[in-house]
């Protein structure tokens, strides 16, 4: 939710940088402009929150000045990324059993078509052999 009037005028008296000022009078004195930064601003409240629960902020390539514009720390929400890691070595777990076990019941049903084609030979052309 956006600031008041009085609220943003106070917070751009404070501001030192003469061009974030300028740009920030320029931005949030005007309605439509203002709705746009605050759509902007819960944007990035979002992707941020993202990856803080995910355990991003604080990988490697995330560190440093290359990210810190718009770092925040995770919630009351834990941080998902190992759950989503134990999801996903879960489903690899099942997935590789599922093709392990097509894999045995394929060659157990070759196996059986070749033996009773085998058998039925003996049994119905004994003399082939």
């Amino acid at each position: 939710m956006s600031a008041s009037d009085a609220g943003i005028a106070r917070a751009i008296a404070r501001c030192e940088n003469q061009a974030v000022k300028t740009d920030a009078e320029d931005v949030l004195r005007v309605e439509s402009r203002k709705r746009e930064y605050d759509q902007l601003y819960g944007t990035l409240t979002g992707i941020g929150l993202l990856r803080a629960r995910m355990g991003l902020s604080h990988a490697p390539y995330w560190n440093g000045n290359v990210a810190n514009d718009f770092s925040i720390s995770a919630d009351g929400e834990y941080a998902r990324y190992a759950e989503l890691k134990a999801k996903v070595a879960r489903a690899v777990r099942v997935h590789d059993t599922w093709h392990h076990v097509r894999r045995m019941v394929l060659w157990g049903g070759g196996i059986s078509l070749a033996t009773g084609a085998g058998v039925a030979l003996l049994v119905f052309a004994p003399d082939i052999f």
